[in-house]
Protein backbone atom coordinates (compact mmCIF):
# COMPACT_ATOMS: atom_id res chain seq x y z
CA UNK A 1 0.00 0.00 0.00
CA UNK A 2 1.43 3.32 -1.31
CA UNK A 3 0.76 6.84 0.72
CA UNK A 4 -1.59 7.95 -1.55
CA UNK A 5 -3.50 5.22 -1.11
CA UNK A 6 -3.15 5.59 2.91
CA UNK A 7 -3.97 8.99 2.45
CA UNK A 8 -7.44 7.78 0.66
CA UNK A 9 -8.73 5.32 2.41
CA UNK A 10 -8.27 6.48 6.34
CA UNK A 11 -8.83 9.14 8.83
CA UNK A 12 -6.93 9.97 11.83
CA UNK A 13 -9.35 10.17 14.94
CA UNK A 14 -7.78 12.19 17.50
CA UNK A 15 -7.65 11.48 21.47
CA UNK A 16 -8.00 14.90 22.30
CA UNK A 17 -7.24 13.84 25.90
CA UNK A 18 -3.81 12.67 25.12
CA UNK A 19 -3.23 15.95 23.01
CA UNK A 20 -4.05 17.96 25.51
CA UNK A 21 -1.15 15.85 27.76
CA UNK A 22 1.40 16.26 25.28
CA UNK A 23 0.82 19.69 25.24
CA UNK A 24 0.92 20.61 28.89
CA UNK A 25 4.00 17.89 29.25
CA UNK A 26 5.97 20.02 26.34
CA UNK A 27 4.41 23.02 28.41
CA UNK A 28 2.72 24.55 24.60
CA UNK A 29 0.37 26.76 23.46
CA UNK A 30 -1.82 25.56 20.45
CA UNK A 31 0.20 28.49 18.47
CA UNK A 32 3.53 26.71 19.81
CA UNK A 33 2.64 23.46 18.34
CA UNK A 34 0.85 24.81 15.20
CA UNK A 35 4.39 26.79 14.52
CA UNK A 36 6.31 23.14 15.23
CA UNK A 37 4.06 21.31 12.98
CA UNK A 38 3.45 22.98 10.20
CA UNK A 39 -0.25 23.20 10.59
CA UNK A 40 -2.77 26.03 11.74
CA UNK A 41 -3.56 27.13 15.39
CA UNK A 42 -7.03 26.07 14.67
CA UNK A 43 -6.23 22.42 13.52
CA UNK A 44 -4.57 21.98 16.32
CA UNK A 45 -7.02 24.19 18.61
CA UNK A 46 -10.22 22.32 16.90
CA UNK A 47 -8.44 18.65 17.84
CA UNK A 48 -7.71 19.67 21.39
CA UNK A 49 -10.72 20.79 22.39
CA UNK A 50 -12.89 17.86 20.50
CA UNK A 51 -14.68 20.45 18.14
CA UNK A 52 -13.17 18.12 15.35
CA UNK A 53 -12.03 14.66 16.14
CA UNK A 54 -10.63 13.32 13.08
CA UNK A 55 -7.81 14.64 10.25
CA UNK A 56 -6.21 13.46 7.57
CA UNK A 57 -3.58 11.00 8.35
CA UNK A 58 -0.37 13.46 6.91
CA UNK A 59 -1.68 15.84 9.87
CA UNK A 60 -1.55 13.53 11.97
CA UNK A 61 1.88 12.58 11.63
CA UNK A 62 2.73 15.71 11.59
CA UNK A 63 1.68 16.99 15.30
CA UNK A 64 3.09 13.42 16.51
CA UNK A 65 6.67 14.42 14.77
CA UNK A 66 6.25 17.74 16.30
CA UNK A 67 5.56 16.59 19.94
CA UNK A 68 8.24 13.58 19.73
CA UNK A 69 5.72 11.13 20.07
CA UNK A 70 4.09 8.45 18.12
CA UNK A 71 1.61 9.08 16.06
CA UNK A 72 -0.75 6.11 17.39
CA UNK A 73 -0.10 7.36 20.78
CA UNK A 74 -2.50 10.55 19.70
CA UNK A 75 -4.23 9.20 16.58
CA UNK A 76 -6.24 6.11 15.48
CA UNK A 77 -6.53 5.11 12.20
CA UNK A 78 -10.15 4.33 10.73
CA UNK A 79 -10.48 3.02 7.57
CA UNK A 80 -13.09 5.48 5.59
CA UNK A 81 -16.45 3.93 4.55
CA UNK A 82 -17.41 4.43 1.18
CA UNK A 83 -20.83 4.69 -0.20
CA UNK A 84 -21.17 2.20 -2.53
Amino acid sequence: MNYNETRRNFTATCSARALKMALTYQRWSYADLARAAGVSKSTVGNLASGARTTTNPETAAKIAKALNVKTSDLFDLDPVPYAA
